[in-house]
């Protein structure tokens, strides 16, 4: 088994590792190399497979990147780290790297090597090359660093453009709405197939294209971020719809960004819809809480069911009582009827005596006997009613006995049937009066294995855990609700362990008595595992992210911030939590705020990487330039986190500010002799007469100044555009009318090409005109430069949804795809044009920026 086997980072820290936006290598203690950052791949043109397992200065050997003597200054440097535990930084070192399309550049790069430690033991050594300020270049090389520098710039830019022009790609729902009435100015595919197939909202005033959110929190959410300018957040958030108008609404969940844009001066012109449907998760849960109430009304409807069962019981019991009355009513009746008849019996036998001597008595005898059989008939009609009251009786009490069992049935195949585990525990000594198999199945038992037997002769080993707990409950009369509680149970020997939620519920009998516990589980084993993997995972990621000499941070999903490492917190002079809570608006430079956060948007709606470049405020309280870089960690197609960091460039754009000033500077002093070089050629044109071949030679040579003129022109452009101090006087003109002058100027100076414009925009347009016209010149002017061997270049202007759009084709040399993306940087000249034509390639970079200040954008 190798090094990396035995002692390797795990698989998720290693794909972490190599996400990270800078150039590393992650080295074992004996310099053998674990992994790579994908950024150090591209770097030297390796593959991983070139990398990992082998030794660093094998490696270093073959790609033969420096020198032997530079590579054991790198060797000194690991030892220093090994033998002292701290940070070691080697100053600055030379090695060419081969660009495409351009050849071997030299380069000047910093190492460092960081110690990573774990219990005080050296882990690993984190191997890391900075490319640094080019300040040690001899002079001859400040221009082509200064283009490389300006290509990287401009690189960024079309990127963030084509990250925009991505919008309805994005597998979300994004709407902007424009101005106090909320008119859809745009809307994704996304936005238009899921929400409203056979509706047309485009370009219509919120409430005509949706009346349904009149009067609904929804409208009231967005006119607060569009008065304030604060961002709304929000999950779960109920809209109801209609997907036709006039049509019945439809709940629809949504978690919702609400994002206000600004304008120049900083007020609100629109707001930025980004949503993600939840309907059906939301429904899914309440479902489930449907379920649980479900069963919670199930429980009621068993208390009521006692309840009842102990109302017939108390009438049985009553009927009872009323028969045993009867019977003894009964008895009495019948013992009178006796008394009645031996009475009865004396009488006759006296009064026949004694008919002889008195015939009136017998007659008196006579009526006393009718008398005593009206009372026994009396009687007897008393005893056949109270004989049909106890039948009665006794049919009520069996129609109750029957409702009884029916109840007590279906309580049992409610409990039965249940998809969480139910045991009803009775008694002090816990017997096992009702119980489901799902319940069984979480010991291993079945449920005619626990029914009518102590919980705890089963499973004892849960006893010294679970009885207390019952008890309290039962005691109490109070239930008891339990989470991610942890169980251990034996089956045949064998452990059955896990997690539960648990609820204790009194159980109470018709009279209020508290007479067991009900109890009711599920199983979250699977839920408490997952959670505490991520937890140890997360700590893992964070003793990573810490160990690296770099601003280190990271973001959820919709791109809120949720951790920084400690070199933020010592740069910033804050804690970590309160870096985080704050978020990076309260160090980023208010002047880059605005653009920083407009790039971060828009990586979180396409998903693509951000690149910014901002100034940071340290606990010094100077700022300090940092390239800011994160990429998006996707997992099954989402991004489910933002990994970025924070270099230091300040030494390099204190660098660019000296070389853009000395190109600001030499600029105005060549602009002095220039234009008195101008003027002597006009005097030597006049004085040079009939003198033909000196006439041609002076024009020639005013032909060159005034190319150099145009040249100091473009360099104190971008001198301007650097400061923030280029001018634009701004006013309405016709903007057809501008296009048509300016072909016509550019035709009378090309007699080799037909410049055509084959549809004009007659509009009025607000803008620079001077500005406006220098674009459009540099367009037709390349047009024609680089096409030498055609005739023709066409123009088109349309209006699409109030955009004007300006296009220019021409049929010449053409451009190779892995050159587009640099054209707009300065100092940018495609290597197989770059003899045969001349420019500085300074044109495209200043109209782009010409182009962008007016609210437009540049694409080829």
């Amino acid at each position: 088994m190798s090094i990396i086997e035995q002692n390797g980072p795990e698989a998720l820290d290693l794909q972490i590792f190599e996400s990270l936006p800078g150039n590393f290598l992650l080295l074992s203690p004996n310099f053998q190399i674990l992994a790579a950052s994908d950024s150090y791949l591209e770097l030297l043109n390796k593959t991983r497979d070139n990398l990992n397992g082998g030794f660093l200065f094998s490696f270093l050997a073959e790609a033969n990147l420096w020198s032997s003597e530079q590579n054991a200054v790198i060797a000194e440097s690991l030892d220093r780290v090994k033998q002292n535990g701290t940070k070691d930084e080697l100053s600055e070192i030379c090695f060419d790297t081969n660009e495409e399309g351009i050849g071997m550049q030299q380069r000047y790069w910093k190492i460092v090597h960081k110690p990573v430690k774990n219990n005080g033991q050296l882990r690993y050594i984190i191997h890391q090359i900075l490319e640094v300020a080019a300040g040690i270049v001899k002079e001859d090389q400040v221009q082509e660093e200064l283009k490389t520098a300006q290509n990287d710039e401009a690189l960024a830019r079309l990127q963030a453009e084509q990250m925009a022009s991505l919008f309805h790609d994005i597998p979300a729902q994004i709407a902007i709405v424009r101005g106090p009435e909320l008119v859809y100015d745009y809307i994704n595919p996304q936005y238009q197939r899921e929400l409203f197939p056979g509706r047309e909202v485009l370009g219509m005033p919120l409430l005509t294209a949706l009346p349904e959110v009149e009067g609904q929190p929804i409208w009231d959410v967005l006119q607060t971020v569009y008065s304030t300018g604060q961002p709304h957040i929000q999950n779960e958030m109920l809209i109801p719809l209609a997907p036709h108008k006039d049509e019945a609404v439809e709940d629809h969940y949504f978690n919702l960004v609400y994002q206000p844009l600004f304008d120049q001066s900083g007020d609100v012109y629109a707001i930025l819809s980004f949503k993600y449907e939840v309907t059906t998760h939301v429904a899914a849960r309440k479902a489930l809480e449907i379920t649980a109430r479900g069963l919670v009304v199930a429980n009621e409807n068993l208390n009521k069911a006692l309840e009842d069962l102990q109302a017939l019981h108390e009438e049985l019991h009553s009927a009872s009582e009323e028969l045993i009355a009867s019977n003894e009513q009964l008895v009495q009746a019948q013992n009178e009827l006796n008394v009645l008849n031996k009475d009865l019996e004396l009488k006759i036998t006296e009064r026949t005596r004694e008919l002889e001597e008195m015939f009136e008595e017998q007659q008196v005898l006579n009526e006393e006997i009718g008398a005593a059989n009206e009372e026994m008939a009396a009687a007897n009609e008393e005893l056949a009613a109270t004989n049909e009251e106890l039948n009665e009786t006794q049919r009520v009490l069996q129609l109750t006995l029957n409702g009884l069992t029916e109840s007590e049935q279906r309580f049992r195949n409610l409990v039965r049937d249940a998809t969480v585990g139910i045991v009803l525990l009775t008694g002090t000594d816990l017997h096992v009066s009702i119980v489901n198999d799902v319940y069984g199945a979480l010991i291993g038992r079945t449920a005619s294995e626990l029914d009518s037997r102590r919980l705890f002769d089963v499973i004892p080993e849960a006893e010294a855990v679970f009885r207390p707990v019952i008890e309290r409950v039962r005691d109490s009369g109070k239930p008891l609700y339990l989470y991610d509680q942890p169980y251990l149970v034996y089956k045949d020997g064998a452990a059955i362990e896990g997690f539960l939620n648990l609820i204790y519920q009194p159980y109470r009998e018709a009279n209020g008595s508290i007479s067991g516990v009900m109890i009711l589980c599920q199983d979250v084993t699977s839920q408490v595992t997952a959670k505490r993997e991520m937890e140890k995972s997360e700590a893992r990621f964070k003793f990573l992210l810490n160990a690296i000499p770099q601003q280190v941070w990271t973001a959820t999903a919709d791109g809120a911030l949720n951790y920084v490492n400690q070199v933020v917190s010592v740069d910033f002079g804050h804690t970590i939590e309160s870096v985080v809570g704050h978020g990076w608006q309260e160090f980023v430079h208010p002047e880059d705020l605005p653009p920083a956060l407009d790039k971060w948007i828009r990586a979180l709606q396409s998903g693509r990487e951000y690149l910014t470049e901002f100034r940071l405020k340290f606990a010094d309280g100077k700022y300090y330039w940092h390239l800011a870089r994160a990429v998006p960690l996707i997992e099954e197609g989402k991004t489910t986190l933002w990994l970025g960091t924070n270099t230091n460039i300040h030494e390099q754009k204190t660098n660019e500010y000296k070389k853009d000033e000395f190109i600001s500077i030499a600029s105005h002093e060549l602009k002095t002799p220039l234009t008195t070089i101008k003027a002597f050629f006009q005097l030597a044109k006049r004085e040079a007469g009939e003198e033909k071949l000196l006439g041609q030679f002076v024009t020639k040579a005013e032909k060159q100044l005034s190319r150099l003129g145009r040249l100091i022109d473009d360099l104190l452009d971008v001198s301007k555009i650097n400061a923030g101090k280029m001018t634009y006087n701004m006013e309405d003109f016709d903007f057809g009318k501008l296009l048509a002058d300016t072909v016509e100027s550019i035709q009378q100076t090309s007699v080799s090409h037909q410049i055509e414009i084959n549809e004009n925009c007659g509009t009025i347009y607000h803008g620079d005109r001077h500005r406006i016209e220098q674009v459009i010149t540099n367009l037709l002017s390349n047009a024609i430069k680089y096409s030498p061997d055609a005739k023709q270049v066409i123009i088109n202007c349309e209006l699409v949804q109030q955009n004007l759009i300006v296009s220019v084709h021409d049929f010449g040399i053409g451009i190779p795809e892995e050159h587009l993306k640099g054209l707009f940087d300065r100092f940018y000249r495609v290597d197989n044009s770059s003899a045969r034509f001349q420019g500085m390639g300074l044109g495209l970079f200043i109209s782009a920026e010409i182009v962008k200040r007016h609210g437009g954008s540049f694409w080829i």
